[in-house]
């Protein structure tokens, strides 16, 4: 997979934007001239509604639904309401209904024929999976475009897709090649990191669009400021810092860090709270035969989620199916009521029929895990030299509209100015259109890990370990040796080139390989070192020569993907090459 980076995308007269969440998923578009005109007028597909319960959102449910032939069905709410209906029919069973399964890309090893399951336990290729839903998006977007008659050919979209800066390389190249699979030219499309688009956004927000600290002073846009993007979305907790530039630019101050700390997670704690009443197996089968009931509690814990406050006292009701209980009293021949009795939780939850009432201190403590990780996280960052005296804080995306997490956020840091856009959780979307007009803005970037390939140098016994000695052309060498292109923790100018010479081992060498490597080491000494990782390689086309051909290789940083360039040193001819991280 050949990366095209063309400059000919600044040229485009439309910037696309598609933000795929793991919980949420829709697309932002802006014209050329409107940007010139307001950079900050970005448009947003209009709302996305449930059909049923009282939900609507300006994105999508990220799940979708292939037929029994494996075909693509729907997706969003849309799915979500179809497989519903299959359920009630008890045809469901022969499709495949896929939600939350961007998850699988934040493991960190991922290959080409990653697969993802389906929520029977079912797998097709995640590829496939993750192409369908980006394929749906491009194509309601140009068809949302026709509606108001605006024609434009794909050929003139700058298109930009959304991932988590804590992801690594292969999981961005996996989300490229998915583009490429939904019939998006990988010349048209750049990668944009979330916390990043959600920062440039939020330069243009005026300030009685923000929400925050009392007495907080919005600073963000102003030159020299520090801040921290705390970026909660339904999968993950993506935290950068970043220093505003006086020509306007943002320079990262330290490595993208975070975790899997999303929004999910209290999903997860809710069900847990369910399971400690009725038991697993009680849970599960009431999952899977009666999954359109299933899909209903999750909606009406979804609204839950949105409207519980610090403030709220009392008892929180939710509407459960009927078919929970009976489940339950089927299964273990009584009734919850009764499992209730012999419950740690009695009197603090009461189950009737087609209601769960949840003491509000119980259902606020579904949070906590969460919000304890990511507030230990930012706490643990404010020790390092170049983040501690940061006083403003920017929370983005769709989890921090709860204001269960900003509370304990504000809470976490009482004297420090905690902010909070209108609709933080389109702010990554919109941004990700501003990056697309303006890709430049991000000046330099804190490299995560130290980069380099394997060499084998000549051995030497003060250096290097005994049982490493190789024999190679008559001369004793070193095997897997960790040459570094770039440290962890070093600032990278986006598009600063590190370069590397090299010479094929022999003549007529057609192709050189070299093998790429990560290690969250600042020293590493060899590449197969417990903490270090093979990334993937970097392939240099050759041409057929008699001689061994030196070659230099130039690995370019900084950007929100490795790009790599060779030249073969004789004739400085440029030869192709890429990285595959897959």
């Amino acid at each position: 997979m050949a990366l095209n980076v063309g400059t000919d995308k600044k040229a485009k007269l439309l910037v696309a934007a598609i933000d795929f969440g793991t919980t949420y998923s829709g697309y932002a578009f802006s014209f050329k001239h409107e940007y010139q005109a307001d950079p900050a007028k970005v448009s947003v597909n209009g709302t996305w509604f449930a059909g049923s319960m009282a939900l609507v959102s300006m994105k999508a449910p990220t799940v979708v639904l292939f037929n029994e032939k494996k075909e693509f069905q729907s997706f969003g709410y849309e799915a979500e309401n179809e497989y519903s209906e299959l359920a009630l029919d008890h045809e469901h069973e022969k499709y495949y209904f896929f939600k939350r399964f961007k998850m699988y890309l934040h493991d960190k090893k991922i290959v080409r024929q990653l697969e993802v399951q389906d929520d029977r336990g079912r797998k097709l290729p995640g590829m496939k999976v993750f192409a369908a839903v980006i394929n749906f998006l491009m194509n309601h977007l140009l068809t949302a475009l026709k509606k108001r008659g605006t024609l434009v050919d794909i050929k003139d979209i700058h298109w930009v897709l959304t991932v988590p800066a804590i992801w690594v390389d292969s999981a961005k190249q996996f989300m490229r090649e998915s583009a490429g699979e939904a019939k998006i030219d990988g010349k048209n499309l750049s990668i944009s990191l979330e916390p990043e688009a959600a920062s440039l956004y939020c330069q243009l927000i005026p300030t009685d669009k923000i929400n925050g600290s009392e007495g907080c002073q919005f600073q963000v846009a102003s030159p020299g400021s520090k801040y921290m993007v705390i970026d909660l979305g339904g999968g993950t907790a993506d935290i950068t810092v970043h220093e505003r530039q006086a020509d306007g630019g943002l320079r990262e101050l330290h490595k993208a860090t975070g975790g899997a700390w999303g929004g999910t997670k209290v999903d997860e704690e809710f069900y847990q709270l369910i399971i400690k009443i009725i038991g697993a197996p009680a849970f599960q089968k009431f999952c899977r035969d009666h999954t359109s009931d299933y899909l209903d509690l999750q909606r009406e814990l979804e609204v839950k989620k949105r409207i519980i406050t610090p403030k709220t006292k009392g008892k929180v009701t939710l509407k459960v199916p009927v078919s929970l209980g009976e489940t339950y009293k089927t299964e273990m021949e009584e009734s919850v009521e009764d499992a209730l009795k012999e419950s740690p939780l009695n009197g603090k939850i009461s189950w009737l029929p087609d209601k769960l009432r949840i003491d509000a201190e119980v259902f606020k403590g579904l949070f906590k895990m969460c919000s304890e990780k990511i507030v230990e996280h930012i706490l643990s960052l404010l020790k390092f030299p170049e983040i501690k005296d940061t006083k403003n804080f920017l929370m983005v995306g769709g989890f921090s509209e709860s204001e269960m997490m900003q509370d304990a956020i504000m809470k976490a840091l009482p004297n420090r100015n905690v902010i909070i856009p209108d609709e933080a959780g389109l702010t990554v979307l919109k941004g990700a259109v501003i990056f697309g007009h303006r890709p430049v803005a991000i000046t330099s970037r804190c490299s995560r890990y130290t980069y380099g390939i394997n060499i084998s140098p000549p051995f030497d016994p003060a250096l290097h370990s005994a049982d490493r000695k190789v024999n190679v052309g008559n001369m004793e060498r070193c095997r897997d040796v960790f040459k570094k292109y770039i440290q962890e923790g070093d600032v990278v100018q986006v598009g600063e080139p590190r370069s590397g010479k090299h010479i094929t081992l022999a003549p007529h060498q057609r192709e050189m390989q070299l093998n790429i490597y990560a290690s969250p080491k600042r020293e590493p000494t060899y590449v197969d070192e417990d903490d270090s990782e093979y990334l993937g390689r970097v392939i240099v086309e050759l041409p057929d020569s008699d001689e061994r051909i030196r070659v230099e290789v130039t690995m370019v940083f900084g950007e929100t993907e490795l790009t790599v360039q060779a030249q073969e040193l004789t004739t400085l001819k440029k030869f192709s090459s890429f990285f595959d991280f897959l």
